[in-house]
């Protein structure tokens, strides 16, 4: 007969940020060591609230299957002596198996007859084995953090005060430090008072339910989409944010709406100011004028954890909150106008970047350099506006409202830019040289930005491995990885045709007085991680993990890595690749063992075979280059198919190795001036052309 099983860790409130990765860990750990026990079961539901982490399991059998248990024992050889009588050694095997001598069996293995006994072991009540499985898992839940409290040798993210183990109507015996496990679950702290029992797990939800509690985290979220959704509708507006969600619904057990109102004199500020004050320090939804989401209405959506004896009350409370905080952003805002964005921009003197890299005044001059050096290539018509806007892009980092709200960096520099009369396409670079955040974000809109961006990333990637801040497994401080992923989304989406390596080498250049290792080994380390951040870029884009190791080798330019990546990726299987592939391989292992300087001589070929190959490949070489040269490497690879079949003639009548040492040389060099054409798009021997 099949039960459910119902666990629930309760604690007091649990970081939001903790509850998913938790819950990944346990839905996970879960499933495998069912599957270990080969118990049957249906899928894993989850469940959260900031104060319970939880989970149901339906149509477990009650007693694991039976196992069939074969033991090995000694040789024959000295289980029984020669009239075949058993010796002390095999009695003693047999009794600690269990069995009888008589019925013991011989396994033949490569060493020879051994004994061996096969039974099989009744399997174990499930109730005998999930306590353990359960005890094991809550010590290894991944915190970020935990902490000690009252209960002796046990950590957890917040102190645990109770434990919910029912398999079916009965109790599991799990215990965490000195708490034991229940039948017991608690409701909403603020509405009901005293434990709430859980007779059957499949009433769990139900249970809470009434307890104001709504334990799936899916259905929390639906029902606050729902009620701010609701409520915005009721007043001529729409929510957008729905980024939002995931925390606030680990911030709440119970969703109860409020709508709040603000005094319409805050429209005037910057709307990304008011909506950072309402999302990531309120929590509360913004709201947009319906059918025009560039304009903000002045109105929000706020959640209690409570349903409210007097909703007014609690709804004047929000607005109290909030008015206070945009009475603050109001007056940072009018104060930092009066101040010159370039009076600013002046003061990163005093501000400390890097005790190893000075101020964020020099990082600023040390960037600046290099975006100008990347402008004079891409842009050279921008020059005096990427050096005005790289000049400025940092002040906003001294304004009142940016010490106050650091996630407007950027967004308060271009407002302020745009307030003094600046160039509009500055003020937007700006703001966009901190584009892209993440691989997902968009790019700057305009070269000023992706310039300013660039050069400002390349200057924190080597300084930072410049003075040995060099990230190791999961440390990375700097966010060198994001950053260094960020300049190679811009300049594979724009298609900017850069040197990785002349990039690394303006920005060295610039840091020369503050690097504390060599600038060749930091050159060639920094190289290395920007080709492997690439690495995963390709294989994002669906580029096969062969293809990417035989372009990577050769990484410098993303936009030439990708398009060559791209290239072999769409002939890969073409039936004439084959035969390039090998060849490749094939003359790699020659060249290892018989290296040869050797020029072609067409004079010394004594074989049609390897005519004919010289003369294929003299067709193809010109065009081939010519292709390459201009980035087309579809086009490139596709005369290679002519290739083919002088190749396959090659290898299968010509003897590379002659006795004739200057027959053999020239061969060499034929093969070489082969491999040498193709590494101009990749090194073939590494792909699998064969499907």
């Amino acid at each position: 007969m099949a039960r459910t099983l119902l666990f629930e860790i309760g604690t007091e409130e649990i970081p939001s940020g903790f509850i998913a990765p938790s819950l990944n860990f346990m839905k996970t750990y879960v499933t495998e060591k069912l599957s270990g026990l080969k118990l049957e079961h249906e899928a894993v539901q989850m469940f959260s609230t900031p104060r319970r982490l939880a989970f149901k399991v339906s149509g477990i059998a009650e007693t694991l299957p039976d196992a069939v248990e074969t033991k090995m024992g000694p040789p024959r050889s000295i289980s029984f002596d020669k009239d075949g009588n058993p010796t002390k050694a095999g009695l003693g095997f047999a009794q600690t198996a269990g069995v009888d001598i008589s019925e013991v069996v011989f396994a033949k293995t490569p060493k020879g007859e051994y004994l061996s006994v096969t039974r099989t072991v009744p399997g174990r009540p499930a109730v005998e084995v999930l306590p353990g499985m359960l005890e094991d898992m809550i010590g290894k839940i991944p915190f970020a953090k935990t902490m000690r409290w009252s209960n002796p040798g046990v950590r957890f993210a917040r102190p645990v005060h109770w434990i919910l183990a029912l398999f079916g109507p009965d109790v599991l015996p799990v215990k965490f430090g000195n708490v034991t496990a229940g039948r017991l679950s608690q409701g909403n702290r603020f509405m009901v008072k005293g434990p709430v029992e859980i007779a059957d797990p499949q009433d769990y939800e139900q249970v809470l339910q009434k307890a104001y509690v709504i334990a799936d985290q899916n259905k929390r979220k639906e029902a606050i989409w729902k009620a701010v959704e609701s409520g915005a509708k009721d007043i001529g507006a729409e929510v957008l944010d729905k980024d939002l969600l995931d925390e606030v619904a680990n911030l709440l057990e119970y969703a109860h709406p409020i709508i709040g109102t603000f005094d319409e004199s805050f429209l005037s500020i910057p709307r990304e100011v008011l909506v950072t004050v309402m999302k990531h320090h309120q929590r509360y939804f913004p709201m947009y004028q319906a059918g025009d989401s560039s304009r903000l209405k002045a109105s929000f959506g706020a959640f209690s954890n409570i349903v409210p004896k007097d909703e007014a009350v609690v709804r004047m409370g929000n607005e109290r909150v909030l008015k206070a905080r945009l009475d603050d952003g109001r007056y940072f805002f009018d104060e930092d106008l009066k101040v010159p964005l370039k009076v600013y921009a002046d003061r990163l003197k005093d501000v400390i970047f890097h005790k190893d890299l000075g101020t964020s005044y020099e990082k600023v001059e040390r960037f600046s350099s290099v975006a100008l050096a990347l402008a004079d290539r891409l842009a050279p018509e921008k020059k005096d506006k990427v050096s005005l806007a790289a000049s400025l892009c940092k002040g906003d980092l001294n304004s009142l409202m940016v010490g106050e709200l650091p996630e407007l960096q950027g967004i308060m520099g271009r407002e302020y830019a745009l307030a003094q009369g600046i160039d509009p396409e500055v003020a937007t670079a700006i703001h966009e040289h901190y584009l892209p955040a993440s691989a997902d974000d968009r790019l700057p809109s305009g070269i000023v930005g992706d310039l300013i961006g660039m050069a400002d990333r390349i200057d924190t990637i080597c300084g930072c491995f410049g003075v040995g801040m060099v990230p190791s497994g999961t440390s990375d401080p700097y966010a060198l990885r994001r950053q260094t992923i960020a300049i190679e989304h811009i300049l594979l989406g724009k298609g900017y045709r850069v040197s990785i390596a002349g990039l690394v080498e303006a920005s060295l250049a610039q840091l020369k007085a503050k690097l504390k290792r060599p600038s060749d080994e930091v050159k060639q380390e920094v190289i290395a991680f920007f080709a492997n951040r690439f690495v995963s870029i390709l294989q994002g884009k669906g580029i096969p993990g062969d293809v990417v190791e035989s372009v990577i080798a050769a990484f410098d330019d993303p936009v030439d890595t990708f398009m060559r990546a791209s290239a072999i990726a769409s002939v890969k299987f073409e039936p004439w690749f084959d035969s390039i592939c090998t060849a490749s391989k094939r003359v790699e292992n020659i060249l290892k063992k018989a290296a040869s300087h050797a020029e072609v001589n067409p004079e010394l070929f004594a074989q049609d075979e390897e005519k004919a190959l010289h003369e294929a490949f003299c067709a193809v070489e010109t065009p081939f280059v010519s292709f390459t040269d201009k980035g087309d490497y579809t086009a490139a690879l596709k005369l290679l198919s002519g290739l083919k079949e002088p190749i396959d003639c090659f290898f299968e009548k010509v003897l590379v190795m002659s006795d004739d040492v200057a027959v053999k040389e020239n061969r060499i060099a034929l093969l070489r001036a082969l491999v040498t054409l193709f590494g101009k798009v990749a090194v073939f021997s590494k792909i699998t052309a064969q499907q």
